[in-house]
């Protein structure tokens, strides 16, 4: 059955189903308040960039007003859109961060600044005047993390908070941050916590494993599960690579444990997913993104890592969507590992790879809240999406020097750009995941 059909069946088949129940396919809009913002840098030393108001049209800053930034680890939007918190800091190598505040949408920066430490991997509201930042190395160090909470109108620290085990997830909420954990140098239970007001509160999930070990050149084995949270609601979930989801209220930290049946249309496909080919020891093993797109919906993609023949390889794991009102899970692309969803369309891109050989692709696929594919592009290339704005996806490809930008309602390429024009737009509440 070709994924077209199957966008058909998708919503259509089920015994009593929903016609009127499609994908819920906005993406993250752009910032509350006023113009779209981004990060560009240019003739500013290496890491320094500019905070500037950009053109949807053309991705390209607009006016003149702009603030100079040196190294921008972490930003956020407060719940009224009216002002930006921006973790910076001086220099490019283990510097403490400090939160600057700009106001929206005049982009004038505020003089006095918070400082909270060591780097910032992630800034959240919790409140007006108060933001929490995940602080530490989440990756590279031995380093404890921690989860600081400031007041911005005394800009003084007002909790340290340790963060235990290993983050392997970040993820926004609408009361501050969520982690996904696990036991340090090892794969094991997975634990959620929330970071907010009140500090850190965790919760075991015995269903879900996952951690990282390390080798002796480097990571040997991962087991990452992926995260999704419904950020302007109270639920998250895990979905670990077999097939096992956690359903966690973020208020009261409960926990249910679901298990994804096959549909029947597709129940190879689905198979494989579930119980993904055992790989042998080296760099190897599972890693997910999940993303909750509303009306119950979790979309849940990425690639399985293994070695071949002494070499790192890749493989996809297919675009997976989850019903989380019947728990049932449907094959949407089998080659893609990424997505994203923004203007009304799902847009799937995947890629394998053997070593330093080159890589080769799906192209894109973009499908319609009906789960129809829309259309599809660069077939056998490996290609990703920088950016969505103003309806047209920036998409680019390996050994490309420059994106093509897509036309997202027709699938029509409408021009080019070069890759080294591309700024970091500001997108949601906040990055990771807002």
């Amino acid at each position: 059955m070709s994924v077209a059909a199957f966008g058909v069946l998708l919503l259509a088949s089920a015994p009593n189903a929903d016609r009127m129940r499609q994908l819920p396919l906005r993406g993250r809009p752009k910032l509350a308040a006023g113009p779209l913002l981004g990060f560009v840098s240019g003739r500013e030393p290496t890491g320094a960039v500019r905070l500037v108001r950009i053109d949807p049209r053309t991705l390209r800053p607009s006016g003149s007003r702009s603030i100079r930034l040196p190294f921008a680890d972490a930003w956020a939007v407060a719940p009224d859109g009216r002002t930006l918190a921006l973790a910076v800091h001086p220099d490019p190598i283990n510097e403490p961060n400090s939160v600057k505040l700009v106001k929206l949408p005049s982009l004038q920066l505020q003089a006095r600044s918070m400082r909270l430490g060591a780097d910032v991997s992630a800034l959240a509201w919790t409140a007006r005047h108060q933001v929490v930042a995940l602080v530490g190395r989440t990756w590279c160090c031995p380093a404890q993390l921690r989860v600081v909470v400031g007041d911005l109108q005394s800009r003084r620290v007002v909790r340290r908070e340790p963060v235990p085990g290993t983050v392997l997830h970040i993820a926004c909420w609408k009361r501050g941050l969520v982690l996904l954990t696990a036991p340090t140098g090892a794969i094991g239970p997975a634990s959620l916590v929330v970071a907010d007001a009140r500090g850190v509160r965790a919760t075991r999930l015995a269903a879900i494993r996952a951690g990282v070990i390390p080798g002796g050149g480097g990571v040997s084995e991962w087991h990452l599960p992926g995260l999704a949270v419904n950020a302007a609601g109270s639920k998250a979930y895990v979905v670990d690579p077999d097939g096992s989801v956690a359903e966690i209220d973020l208020t009261t930290l409960a926990v249910s444990d679901h298990r994804v049946t096959r549909s029947r249309s597709l129940l190879a496909r689905l198979d494989a997913w579930l119980e993904p080919t055992a790989t042998a020891k080296g760099d190897s093993g599972p890693i997910r993104q999940a993303q909750w797109i509303g009306n119950g919906f979790v979309l849940v993609a990425g690639r399985d890592l293994h070695d071949s023949e002494g070499q790192l390889a890749s493989d996809p794991a297919g675009l997976v969507l989850i019903d989380t009102r019947k728990w049932t899970g449907y094959v949407l692309a089998t080659q893609a590992d990424s997505f994203t969803v923004a203007n009304g369309r799902l847009l799937a891109t995947g890629a394998r790879w053997r070593g330093n050989v080159n890589p080769t692709g799906m192209g894109l696929a973009a499908f319609g809240p009906d789960g129809k594919r829309r259309f599809a592009l660069f077939d056998g290339r490996d290609v990703w999406i920088d950016h969505i704005a103003n309806g047209r996806a920036y998409v680019a490809g390996y050994g490309w020097k420059r994106e093509r930008i897509i036309d997202l309602s027709t699938g029509r390429i409408v021009g080019t750009r070069s890759t080294a024009m591309a700024p970091t737009l500001l997108l949601g509440q906040g990055n990771p995941l807002g």
